[in-house]
């Protein structure tokens, strides 16, 4: 019995070592989603038949995602810009939280108490489809699924390298 307990506390002290928690935890993503996505959105039942699409402009930094998920239906007031939390995929499995966005003109300085859960399977490297729904504090249900693609991949911004400029050449008369 002592045997089956020391190996179960190695199974869990190894499980932390590879990305179960601890802040020197590492990951391995198993791709890179950084960049501008969209594609229709289908089944919306608070669109209820409304065409839609999602755009998502996903970062990506070490083991977490970020960036904004918006919502366009053919009813301005169904539209959405959210938030976009979550960590990178190890698998084709990918799962993202979202939160609303409800800062000045849609802006993400503030977000709603009300989660959406992503959840998609990463079809190929230039394509996720899925499902979402509302999750926790949420006065409202809302699902629907996705397929999108790729567009175009972000680019960091190269930051500039300062060049020294040649010291005048000062000649003293005498």
């Amino acid at each position: 019995m002592r045997r089956s307990f020391g190996w179960l506390g190695v199974i869990a002290w190894l499980g932390l070592g590879c990305g179960g928690g601890g802040g020197g935890s590492s990951c391995m993503p198993s791709a890179d989603l950084s960049g501008t996505w969209s594609g229709p959105v289908s089944g919306d039942d608070l669109a209820r038949g409304n065409p839609g699409t999602v755009s998502a402009a996903i970062t990506q930094n070490s083991c977490s995602l970020g960036g904004t998920w918006a919502f366009s239906f053919g009813d301005a007031l169904l539209d959405k810009q959210l938030e976009i939390t979550g960590n990178v995929p190890q698998t084709a499995a990918v799962q993202m939280d979202l939160k609303q966005c409800t800062g000045a003109a849609g802006s993400c300085g503030s977000v709603a108490p009300c989660d959406y859960r992503v959840t998609g399977t990463l079809v190929s490297p230039t394509e996720i489809s899925g499902t979402y729904t509302t999750a926790e504090n949420c006065s409202f249900s809302e699902s629907g699924s996705f397929d999108i693609t790729l567009r175009a991949r972000l680019t960091p911004t190269p930051a500039t390298t300062p060049t020294a400029l040649p010291l005048p050449t000062v000649t003293r008369t005498p």
